[in-house]
């Protein structure tokens, strides 16, 4: 896999618009997502696999998934799915859900994940289109 250097990120915003996402695959992008530069951190300042960063209370979420070029793409979407249970599980903090029925719980993850997956995609080299509903 090689990153897409004309890929910018975009926001998605996650059902009942309690919250907002986005991925980066570098400090360039990551520093797109701010007015002012030195509010941001370190790119994949934690060195793991990927990350994601809350922002304004949670209400902005940020994923980090770094060079991808040793993985298999089951891994990469291994991780982004971690990654969007992450942002659920702060979506559902927003929302003063305790207990979400297993049904909405499922089809938010689904629903993020997905958002994760298609960036991943266009943030690659071999870019596509996103998906019309």
């Amino acid at each position: 896999f090689m990153i897409n250097n004309n890929y910018v990120p975009e926001w998605c915003i996650s059902p009942f618009q309690h919250s907002k996402y986005t991925l980066v695959r570098n400090q360039g992008q990551f520093d797109l997502l701010f007015d002012d530069v030195t509010d941001t951190q370190e790119f994949m300042h934690l060195g793991t696999g990927a990350q994601v960063d809350y922002y304004d209370n949670g209400k902005q979420c940020i994923v980090h998934l770094g060079d991808c070029s040793e993985r298999a793409l089951i891994e990469v979407h291994g991780l982004l799915l971690h990654e969007a249970v992450h942002i659920w599980q702060k979506i559902k903090k927003l929302m003063g859900e305790k207990k979400p029925s297993t049904e909405f719980e499922a089809y938010s993850i689904q629903c993020i994940a997905q958002d994760l997956f298609v960036m991943f995609q266009e943030s690659e080299c071999h870019g596509v289109e996103k998906p019309t509903v």
